[in-house]
């Protein structure tokens, strides 16, 4: 492992000026200068916008919260509409847009997974928190 200082010497002492530069160290790690280190900064405060809350009994997402999340849904993901087709988006965070008219939530052991051709109420609940 090669100590970050070490790695922003190297950076700017190969001409970085204002732009960053990457250099890949001999196990092929790709090592960013200084330049790309602000970079790099900026995109996790991006990320870090939002957390996952205890709200009652569920775990619900607020995108205009920051700090670490209080809790983690049993199922991440949320219903999401285009155009006319409402599908499950596993990576995407926030509210459902819509619901399928048919399927619903069922127990698959320990996790709770959308099943669209299930009648029925939900035998579980994908906001709870695990």
């Amino acid at each position: 492992m090669i100590p970050p200082a070490l790695v922003l010497a190297v950076a700017m002492s190969s001409g970085a000026s204002g732009k960053g530069t990457e250099t890949t160290n001999r196990n092929g790690a790709h090592l960013l200068s200084a330049g790309d280190a602000d970079g790099a900064a900026a995109a996790d405060d991006v990320q870090q916008k939002g957390r996952y809350k205890k709200q009652g009994s569920n775990c619900e997402w607020d995108a205009n919260d920051t700090g670490p999340d209080q809790c983690a849904p049993l199922t991440k993901g949320r219903f999401k509409k285009t155009g006319d087709t409402c599908s499950w988006a596993f990576n995407d965070t926030g509210p459902d847009q819509c619901r399928p008219p048919k399927g619903r939530w069922a127990k698959a052991g320990s996790r709770c997974v959308w099943r669209p051709k299930d009648t029925g109420p939900d035998q579980c609940n994908p906001r709870q928190p695990r």
